[in-house]
């Protein structure tokens, strides 16, 4: 590899300006390897030589007191990492303009949020560019994480707020080196997400009806294995003969936007939805196509607020004698209803791939993530079928 050139500290150019034609200066910046600063020198290009000489010593004079930008590499390092997750960062930008991949507002905000909130405070980060971040420093970010209580999965998400930007200014050629190349992330205890029985699917169904659109809330993501954006974005013009074409996911910061990772699908509408459907489409006088199907009373040109979901699950699961204390200790979560309709299309002879299409999983390992068998398992039933296959 050819040793980088040595290169003068300034280099002198003619510009005409309304006062005549003057020398001006541009300044090398060692660190960016480029000619970074333009100044005028004062000294006009005119008489003897052009004065050229005056305008070299006037470039010298100037020299001292010039200050560069400082690149990606001398920003603190802090500082880089927060100015990389805002909405109009280069990185935001490049996502949304060059790959055609742009990034949620939720996503962007939240890893914003996650550098002030585990980053910041952490004292040994505040003397440290970009440019000088070790190992060592990251090391001991994740001990002083661990002992401030930050759970693995926190540690995690700010390394992901981290490696993320680092790993951008390797591509661009900014940063020679990458400090998490040996970081490995933080073990995590993830709960897993609690599903609910065929017998209580049935008692939710069978229960009687105290809000229309609570009870419809509820069985989209039951029995239709959307998710909470999905049913938030459901209009009245997406359901018909039988099937719902899921092609919408309402964000709150965004509005309606496409479902997530892509997952454009149709699914199939069990009779108990479809009543469901009738009731609300029936309650809200008939709505136009445009309409959302969980549209609020107060504003119903948006759908309700996500909030709503966990609380009409909440009120649901009440009604068939699940009370609150049994919903926290099993994890019962409105993306949990997601869960136990994988798992409950599994243990009813549905085939992997049909279950795969219908929830817009891109990787059957995704599926395996989402299927919780054990939890719905009968014991006394698989006893005997195991005995009758051993005794023929």
């Amino acid at each position: 590899m050819r040793p980088l050139k040595n290169r003068k500290p300034f280099t002198l150019f003619k510009k005409e300006t309304k006062a005549g034609i003057v020398w001006y200066a541009r300044f090398w910046d060692e660190a960016s390897r480029c000619y970074a600063v333009t100044r005028s020198t004062g000294v006009s290009a005119e008489g003897k030589k052009q004065r050229r000489y005056e305008a070299e010593q006037a470039a010298r004079e100037m020299l001292q007191g010039i200050r560069f930008k400082p690149t990606a590499q001398e920003k603190p390092f802090i500082q880089y990492v927060a100015d990389f997750w805002l909405p109009d960062s280069p990185y935001v930008r490049e996502c949304a303009l060059v790959k055609k991949k742009p990034l949620s507002a939720d996503y962007v905000i939240m890893n914003h949020e996650t550098v002030r909130r585990h980053l910041e405070p952490f004292p040994a980060f505040r003397g440290v560019t970009l440019r000088n971040l070790t190992p060592g420093v990251i090391r001991d970010w994740m001990t002083w994480a661990a002992e401030n209580g930050r759970s693995g999965r926190s540690v995690n998400t700010a390394l992901q707020a981290m490696r993320i930007p680092v790993r951008y200014a390797l591509a661009r050629e900014e940063l020679d080196r990458d400090p998490f190349r040996n970081i490995k992330e933080a073990p995590e205890n993830m709960r897993e997400k609690g599903i609910l029985s065929p017998a209580e699917v049935s008692r939710i169904i069978a229960a009687p009806v105290r809000d229309p659109r609570t009870r419809l809330a509820v069985l989209l993501g039951l029995l239709c294995g959307l998710r909470r954006g999905e049913v938030r974005g459901l209009r009245w013009g997406d359901v018909a003969n039988g099937v719902i074409t899921v092609c919408g996911n309402y964000q709150e910061r965004e509005g309606l936007k496409a479902p997530k990772c892509g997952s454009n699908r149709r699914v199939p509408v069990p009779g108990s939805v479809q009543s469901a459907l009738d009731a609300v489409y029936t309650l809200f006088g008939s709505p136009g196509p445009e309409g959302y199907v969980t549209a609020g009373i107060i504003t119903p040109s948006k759908p309700l607020s996500t909030k709503y979901f966990q609380r009409a699950l909440s009120n649901e699961l009440r009604a068939i004698g699940i009370p609150e204390d049994e919903q926290k200790r099993r994890n019962l979560t409105f993306h949990g209803l997601r869960h136990t309709y994988i798992t409950l299309g599994r243990l009813a002879g549905i085939t992997d791939m049909e279950i795969q299409a219908l929830v817009g999983h891109r990787s059957p390992g995704m599926m395996e993530r989402y299927s919780h068998a054990a939890q719905v398992l009968d014991f006394a039933a698989a006893r005997e079928k195991i005995e009758k296959a051993a005794c023929g």
